[in-house]
């Protein structure tokens, strides 16, 4: 399926904006949300199970961020603090090439699953008090 805007065919590279543009637009207007409101949407692991998911803390990282508490955002989800710039930039890769309708790399595949390991490790080691308890 190929897509298209004002019935023009939109080039891999079109299609990897305008999936970018949407996704910003749609954190500024989740943004503006949490600021009028002051409500943000709970993690549903978390209100389930007492224990933070790899990506518990990313709003309130993201909010500190956009205050350049760079410190505090850090504290917040260090992982995806970390590792944030590479997974945008995969998803983006991704997304391009599978518009272009390319064959994407095992490459590619192997980093996702590193990536996603270290985020349950990650999570696996923000929920233990073992690590809290050194002295």
């Amino acid at each position: 399926m190929d897509l298209k805007l004002f019935g023009k065919k939109l080039s891999p590279a079109q299609v990897t904006l305008m999936f970018l543009i949407i996704f910003v637009a749609a954190g500024a207007l989740y943004y503006l949300f949490i600021k009028i409101t002051g409500f943000a949407v709970p993690c549903i692991f978390y209100s389930m199970s007492g224990l933070k998911c790899p990506t518990c803390g990313i709003t309130r990282m993201v909010l500190h961020i956009l205050s350049f508490d760079f410190a505090e955002a850090f504290r917040d989800n260090a992982f995806v603090f970390l590792t944030w710039p590479f997974s945008v930039g995969e998803i983006l890769y991704l997304i391009y090439m599978s518009a272009a309708k390319k064959e994407i790399s095992k490459k590619n595949y192997i980093f996702v699953a590193v990536l996603v390991g270290i985020a349950l490790i990650f999570c696996i080691i923000r929920n233990t008090d073992i690590f809290l308890n050194i002295q």
